[in-house]
């Protein structure tokens, strides 16, 4: 008698090696074969939203429980951000995004995320005063849900001091910031990309150049091109409907 379960011969879908096997829904003889198909067919879905312009957004709120601290007298104040409605609507609204907030705050902000946001540490090669005691944060987390993967590779994180110009307000980003932000969301030439909470408008122009860099064939803004840090403020408006102080982020 033979089993249901009996070996059939067939062709390996990878290597077309002779494929002997168990389940009638085997397509590959080993895991090496059905790795490298995977890769090929990710890397022809990379290729194919690299063929068309992609919804970017970045979002830099007052973090959490920190709004009315720094921002309260800011004209366009509206109180504190609701972070569950603003990654909702993220999630729903672009096709890659990313989102400033602190060290102390990421444990309740992370869980709002979908399960493919990366947490970028941008770490500030900052001293610490010898006056003070215990420890001292000198890093900021950037989530980010990336809108493609493009080539080469970049690191999940960026060491870059703290903006040193561009007027007082707090939590304004560098060049060098704005770059790594554009590479870690796969962003192209061509994509558009909202700053939802502008402050200074620094990303804005920077995604600017960017594009016009990128496009002229001159490769991309890194670290930071001169005159990105200049941060004459503008004003910040209303982003979905939540409190978008002037500002881009806590510190």
């Amino acid at each position: 008698m033979t089993s249901s379960r009996a070996a059939t011969s067939d062709a390996c879908g990878w290597c077309r090696s002779p494929l002997e096997r168990t389940r009638a829904d085997a397509v590959f003889c080993g895991v090496r074969c059905r790795q490298a198909a995977y890769r090929l067919r990710r890397r022809r879905a990379t290729d194919e939203r690299a063929s068309h312009p992609l919804r970017l957004a970045y979002a830099d709120p007052p973090y959490p429980g920190l709004a009315k601290r720094y921002y309260g007298r800011e004209p366009t104040y509206a109180g504190e951000v609701d972070h569950a409605a603003l990654i909702a609507s993220l999630k729903y609204s672009y096709d890659g995004w990313a989102l400033s907030t602190s060290s102390k705050a990421l444990r309740d902000v992370l869980p709002l995320c979908p399960p493919e946001a990366h947490v970028c540490p941008w770490v500030k090669p900052i001293g610490v005063s010898s006056r003070t005691r215990g420890l001292h944060s000198t890093w900021e987390p950037l989530i980010v849900v990336p809108a493609r993967e493009i080539e080469p590779g970049v690191r999940d994180w960026l060491r870059a001091m703290p903006a040193r110009g561009g007027g007082s307000l707090m939590g304004r980003k560098p060049g060098e910031f704005c770059a790594f932000l554009f590479r870690a969301l796969g962003a192209l030439p061509g994509d558009t990309l909202d700053d939802l909470y502008p402050g200074t408008g620094i990303v804005g122009r920077a995604w600017s150049e960017w594009c016009r860099v990128s496009a002229d064939g001159m490769g991309d803004v890194s670290p930071t091109p001169r005159g990105m840090d200049d941060g004459s403020c503008r004003p910040s408006p209303m982003a979905f409907g939540y409190a978008s102080p002037s500002a881009e982020s806590d510190p």
